[in-house]
C-alpha cells in the first residue's frame, strides 16, 4: 500500500514531545504531592513483592507489569515519589504510541492535539498513578496498533519486520492483562472491514505475527500447565456465566465519563471556530454544538479505520458482558479510549469542511482550532499544579487517612524493632497482611521477602520461599488508625496468623506498633496501629 501523504502540521503547534514530558512530570509531582502514600489497595505493593523472584505468572495476572516495576526498581530508588514517576513513564510511552498511530493514519497534522486531548482525561492522568494490570495497557496497546499498521502497509523485510514486532507486542499485551485479547480481536476485525486490508491476510505477514505471538508466550502457557492454571481460574472467579445488566451499562458510560473533560472543550473550539463572527454568532454556535458533538463520535464510511480502533475495543466487551463471558467493570475502560481524540479531530475537521471551503484566509476553522487547543496547554497545566497543591492543603487539613497512612513510617519501626530483638539474626522475610507486609521489602530492604500469607501454604507455594524455617520471619497486621476508645478485638489476619502459630508450635506473642507521618506536609498526625508476630528459625 502507498503511504499516505501527510499534511503539513500547522504553525503554532508545541513540540509533542516537550508536551508528553512537561504534563508526565507535573502530574508525578503532583499526584506525589497531593496523595503522598501509593494506592489504597496497596496494587503497587503487590507488584513490587510479585517482582522479588522471576515467574512467567502470578496467582492474579500475568506477569509483564510486574517485570517493569522489577526493571524500575533495578535502577531507581524505591520510594512512592519513583513508583508514582514510573506510573506516568508508562503514560508517556503510551502517548508517544498515539502521536505515531497519528503518523501512521495520515492524521500527523492532529498528532500534537490529540496527546494533549488525552492529557485532559482521567486514565492519562488521575487513573495512571496507580501503576497495576490495567494502567500498564495505555503504553501497550498504542503501540500494538502502530505494529499492526506497519505490518499491514509495509512489505518485503519491512513488512516481515514489522509482523515480527506486531507478534512481540501482543505477546506484551497479553503478559500484562488477558483483556488484551478484545483489543487484538478488535484489529482482526479491523483488517478484515477494509477491502485493501485484506490483501494482507493473503500474505506471509499475519501469519508469521501470530506464530511469533505463539512463540513469545509459549513460556507463559508452560507455566500455566504446570502450576494449574491459577491465573485463569482468578480471571474465572472474577465473573462470567450471567448477565449483570447493570455492569453492563456502568461499562457503557463510562468510557464518555472518563474523557469528559477532553471531549467537550475539543467540540467547543471547534464550534466556536467554525462559527462565522458578527450578528448572530452565538446563536450559529448553539446550533453548531450538538451538530458537532454527535459527528465527532461518528465513522465516515464501514471502512473508517480510524473509527473501528476507537471503536471496536469498547464494543467487543459489550458483547462479551453480553454473552455473560465476563462481568465488566470500570477500569476495563481504561485503555480503551486511546484513539477517541484522532477520531473527535478527524471527524471535526471533516464537519467544519464546508465552513472551511468558504473561508477568504488561508486559515481554516481546523487550524484556529489545533492552535487554540494548544494554545491552552500550559495554562491547563498550571491549573494542574495549582489544584494539585490546594487538594494537598485540603487534605492535610482535614486529616484525610489515605494522606496520612504511616506505611513508610511503620516499615522502618518494624525492622528497627526486629534488629533490636534480634541482633544476631537478619529478617528473611514478611507474611500476614498480602500485600501490605510487602512494605518492610519496598521501604527499607529488599532482601526481606513479602510472602502472600503463611509461608507453607497457597498461595506463597506458586513461588515458594525455600528455607524460610531457617530464616527470621515477621507476620504483619495492619490495625488502622488508633482511636482514644478503641476496642481491642483480633482481625482476621490476626486469627489467621494465631491459628498458623498454633498449627506449628510456635510461641504466639503479639506485638503492638504505632506510627504516624510527621513533618511540614502532615501539620495533623495520625497514628496508626500494626500488630506483628516474630517468626524464629526452628531448631
Amino acid at each position: 500500500m502507498p503511504a499516505v501523504p501527510l499534511p503539513a502540521q500547522p504553525s503554532g503547534q508545541h513540540s509533542t514531545r516537550l508536551l508528553i514530558v512537561a504534563y508526565c512530570l507535573a502530574w508525578a509531582l503532583v499526584h506525589w504531592f497531593a496523595y503522598p502514600n501509593l494506592d489504597p489497595y496497596n496494587d503497587m505493593l503487590e507488584n513490587f513483592a510479585w517482582g522479588q523472584t522471576f515467574e512467567w505468572g502470578t496467582f492474579k495476572h500475568p506477569p509483564f507489569f510486574v517485570w517493569a516495576v522489577e526493571l524500575w526498581f533495578a535502577a531507581m530508588p524505591r520510594s512512592a515519589l519513583s513508583y508514582k514517576l514510573l506510573s506516568y513513564v508508562n503514560v508517556a510511552i503510551g502517548l508517544w504510541g498515539v502521536a505515531h498511530l497519528a503518523r501512521l493514519l495520515g492524521l500527523r497534522r492532529f498528532a500534537p492535539s490529540a496527546v494533549l486531548l488525552l492529557m485532559w482525561t482521567l486514565p492519562y492522568t488521575t487513573l495512571a498513578a496507580k501503576f497495576n494490570a490495567n494502567a500498564i495497557l495505555l503504553s501497550v496497546w498504542p503501540w500494538t496498533a502502530v505494529a499492526w499498521l506497519a505490518s499491514l502497509r509495509q512489505s518485503g523485510r519491512a513488512g516481515l519486520t514489522a509482523s515480527i514486532w506486531l507478534g512481540f507486542l501482543g505477546a506484551v499485551c497479553m503478559l500484562s492483562k488477558y483483556y488484551s485479547g478484545v483489543f487484538l480481536f478488535s484489529l482482526f476485525i479491523t483488517a478484515l472491514l477494509r477491502r485493501d486490508m485484506r490483501r494482507w491476510f493473503g500474505s506471509l505477514r499475519p501469519y508469521l505475527a501470530l506464530l511469533s505471538l505463539a512463540l513469545f508466550l509459549l513460556p507463559h502457557a508452560w507455566w500455566l500447565w504446570h502450576h494449574d492454571y491459577p491465573t485463569l481460574r482468578y480471571a474465572a472467579d472474577q465473573g462470567g456465566g450471567q448477565v449483570e445488566w447493570h455492569f453492563l451499562l456502568h461499562f457503557a458510560i463510562t468510557p464518555l465519563l472518563f474523557v469528559l473533560l477532553a471531549w467537550v472543550p475539543c467540540v467547543l473550539v471547534f464550534a466556536w471556530q467554525a462559527s462565522a463572527p458578527g450578528t448572530g454568532r452565538w446563536r450559529r454556535l448553539l446550533r453548531q454544538i450538538p451538530r458537532l458533538a454527535c459527528l465527532s463520535w461518528l465513522p465516515l464510511h464501514w471502512q473508517d479505520t480510524v473509527f473501528w480502533l476507537a471503536a471496536l475495543p469498547g464494543a467487543v466487551t459489550l458483547l462479551a458482558g453480553m454473552a455473560g463471558i465476563a462481568e465488566l467493570s470500570s477500569p476495563w475502560a481504561i485503555p480503551i479510549i486511546y484513539a477517541f481524540p484522532l477520531l473527535w479531530l478527524r471527524n471535526l475537521e471533516q464537519a467544519t469542511a464546508a465552513t472551511e471551503s468558504s473561508q477568504t484566509t488561508a486559515e481554516t476553522p481546523t487550524t484556529r482550532s489545533l492552535r487554540a487547543l494548544q494554545r491552552s496547554a500550559w495554562p491547563v497545566l498550571i491549573g494542574v499544579v495549582l489544584v494539585g497543591g490546594v487538594l494537598a492543603l485540603t487534605q492535610a487539613s482535614q486529616g484525610k487517612r489515605s494522606y496520612y497512612e504511616a506505611n513508610e513510617v511503620a516499615a522502618e519501626l518494624m525492622m528497627q524493632g526486629w534488629q533490636q530483638r534480634h541482633p544476631d539474626l537478619p529478617l528473611g522475610w514478611t507474611g500476614g497482611e498480602w500485600a501490605e507486609n510487602a512494605m518492610v521489602a519496598f521501604f527499607v530492604s529488599d532482601q526481606v521477602r513479602a510472602l502472600p500469607g503463611m509461608p507453607d501454604e497457597w498461595p506463597t507455594t506458586l513461588a515458594p520461599h525455600p528455607g524460610w524455617e531457617r530464616q527470621g520471619g515477621l507476620m504483619i497486621c495492619p490495625r488502622g488508625p488508633v482511636k482514644k476508645a478503641q476496642v481491642y478485638e483480633a482481625s482476621n489476619c490476626e486469627v489467621e496468623v494465631q491459628e498458623w502459630l498454633e498449627k506449628t508450635g510456635r510461641p504466639i506473642r503479639p506485638l503492638w506498633l504505632t506510627a504516624a507521618r510527621s513533618g511540614w506536609r502532615f501539620p495533623h498526625p495520625m497514628e496508626f496501629a500494626w500488630v506483628v508476630y516474630d517468626v524464629l528459625p526452628t531448631p
